[in-house]
């Protein structure tokens, strides 16, 4: 089984200035002055043509399709993003997805612009009382979605994942038989020693969770939020993979190791490929997987 993990698309959507309202101006101002340069639409254009080359059985997108969750930035993603949505695919929203109140659906009655636009590839909705829970079956596997992004401050971007939510996809797992599952969900669950992330960009309570998921550890945890690779290989702490794909469009430079992963699985392992932009070949090409082993001192 092959799957494709993408994350941080960030595509390039120009906005009417005279739209943006609150954060948004402040956040699209960064964006289009150190950000919007950095993600040439021909990258998403070669992402297509490889993904289509590789023919995957699923194709998973760990969020971040938009950049201040505008209107016309859902309207264009789903344009941009047709080629790959379809029976294959796997998406969960990032926090430039839920960016603000009305987009996360914290206004009136409307769905969250995520789900508006995106709900036919989010998978089945696990009804809870409170929280989100996706999952989509591909073939022996399971893929299980949680929303860790919430409407925040524009100097903010943490993420948070009640724990209640564990218990229920846990339960879920064992009353549906499920044995074989990959978690995909914005935040990184662990970092690179390199690569820590401050308070107020990581998730909140990771290490509360990564102590919930030992009683039932997924294969993988695939996510994305910090623009650079990484593959961490299963550890004591987190005997799983924890997979970082983003920025999938980004264009590489010395402190953003930027591309997407390609996860073959034969039931038993994972075989991991990065694949890289190549500015010679004008095409994404397989490339050194960026790889570390889990240290109890390092990564928390």
């Amino acid at each position: 089984m092959k799957l494709v993990h993408l994350s941080d698309l960030h595509f390039p959507v120009v906005l009417p200035f005279m739209t943006l309202k609150g954060k948004m101006i402040p956040g699209y101002m960064n964006y289009t002055f150190r950000r919007m340069r950095k993600y040439p639409i021909s990258l998403w254009d070669a992402i297509v043509r490889k993904i289509q080359s590789l023919d995957p059985d699923s194709i998973i997108i760990s969020g971040d399709i938009t950049n201040i969750s505008h209107l016309k930035e859902y309207e264009e993603a789903l344009k941009i993003l047709k080629p790959v949505l379809g029976d294959k695919t796997f998406m969960v929203p990032g926090n430039h997805d839920r960016y603000t109140n009305i987009a996360a659906g914290k206004k009136g009655t409307d769905l969250p612009y995520y789900e508006k636009f995106f709900s036919p590839w989010m998978g089945e909705s696990v009804p809870l009382q409170n929280g989100y829970l996706r999952i989509k079956k591909i073939g022996k596997l399971a893929l299980v979605g949680w929303d860790s992004n919430m409407p925040l401050s524009v100097l903010n971007a943490y993420g948070y994942v009640g724990e209640e939510i564990v218990h229920s996809t846990l339960e879920y797992l064992e009353k549906e038989k499920l044995d074989h599952y990959i978690l995909i969900c914005h935040h990184p669950i662990w970092n690179p020693p390199e690569r820590q992330e401050s308070s107020g960009h990581k998730m909140k309570n990771r290490e509360e969770i990564a102590e919930l998921l030992k009683k039932r550890p997924p294969l993988a945890y695939l996510h994305g939020h910090v623009h650079t690779n990484w593959v961490k290989y299963p550890g004591p702490q987190k005997p799983y993979y924890v997979i970082n794909s983003a920025s999938s469009t980004r264009i590489s430079d010395q402190r953003h190791q930027s591309g997407f992963h390609l996860l073959e699985w034969n039931e038993t392992q994972f075989n991991i490929k990065r694949f890289s932009f190549s500015n010679k070949e004008g095409e994404f090409t397989e490339t050194q997987t960026i790889s570390y082993e889990e240290k109890e001192t390092n990564g928390r």
